[in-house]
């Protein structure tokens, strides 16, 4: 029986397919690093009326390991990770880069028995070889080292993007529990937007995010933050709140598919039968890491 949270957690994986569109469509205008740095600025303005309207103004009472674990989760999870990921569909497009979003539950897995100590067996390890050849089949090209931009160099940013968008998840797992949701999302974010004002300093990038308005991507860009880092945040929490969270996370997968297609449709990208083929396995593999690491589904 299909409930509430399993329409919102594919009402998710549609959210972000769709903003992953609007960064591609974006990023034809204007540099990674500016649209990052709007991205995040953007999503911080929205992020402090919500988290007083829903856990109040006054900040959480945490010691100040958990505040710097919490801003440093923002450096490699938001800052870093969205910043390799809006690079690699400036290079590979939307449709490789969102297929590349397979590797997410195998490094999440894969973090979590180091950081963790969570074991994996047999049929996870298998899942996660299934994602790797499914990715590899999906980026296959004969003539790949002859065009300006090597898929290759696209898929080395996207996993970039993916690991370290798990590595900000798993090192908060531990006190994930103690703190209110909204304020992780804020602590976060303002760790992720102080990294990135300090990385476009270091590297002598523009701090105007206001100049973005003048960029004929502009729209793209406002669309891809609100839908992609803001809206389907909002929708992610419900999924998990209406339904078990092994059958949202598997759900909150099918984005790839979603990205794929969207892909096709919207920006015209092309898709094949070696695309489709590379997607099922990778999304078989999905299927097979999560299923084993939540005990079944239920």
């Amino acid at each position: 029986m299909v409930g509430l949270g399993e329409i919102l957690s594919l009402l998710c994986a549609l959210l972000w397919a769709f903003a992953v569109i609007c960064y591609r469509q974006a990023g034809d205008h204007m540099p990674a690093s500016t649209m990052n740095l709007f991205k995040i600025s953007l999503t911080m303005l929205l992020m402090i009326p919500t988290v007083m309207l829903t856990e109040g103004a006054t900040p959480p009472d945490m010691p100040l390991s958990q505040w710097g674990l919490l801003l440093f989760s923002g450096l490699v999870g938001i800052m870093l990770a969205d910043l390799f990921y809006l690079r690699a569909l400036q290079l590979i497009g939307a449709g490789l880069t969102g297929l590349t979003g397979s590797l997410y539950s195998p490094f999440v897995v894969l973090l979590s028995f180091f950081y963790l100590g969570e074991r994996l067996n047999a049929w996870q390890l298998m899942g996660m070889g299934l994602v790797m050849v499914g990715v590899l089949v999906i980026s296959y090209r004969r003539k790949s080292m002859t065009i300006e931009h090597p898929p290759i160099k696209g898929f080395v940013f996207a996993a970039l993007g993916v690991f370290f968008t798990a590595l900000g998840i798993v090192i908060i797992k531990p006190i994930s529990n103690d703190i209110p949701f909204f304020w992780i999302i804020t602590i976060r974010t303002i760790g992720g937007l102080t990294a990135m004002v300090l990385f476009n300093v270091l590297m002598k990038k523009s701090l105007n995010v206001l100049k973005v308005f003048s960029s004929k991507g502009k729209y793209w860009l406002i669309a891809g933050a609100f839908l992609g880092q803001y809206l389907s945040t909002m929708v992610w929490v419900a999924g998990y709140k209406y339904t078990s969270a092994s059958v949202a996370s598997i759900l909150n997968e099918t984005a790839s598919v979603f990205i794929l297609f969207l892909g096709w449709l919207i920006l015209k990208e092309q898709i094949n039968k070696r695309k489709i083929i590379g997607a099922t396995i990778s999304i078989f593999g999905v299927l097979c890491v999560l299923y084993f690491s939540n005990g079944g589904f239920h």
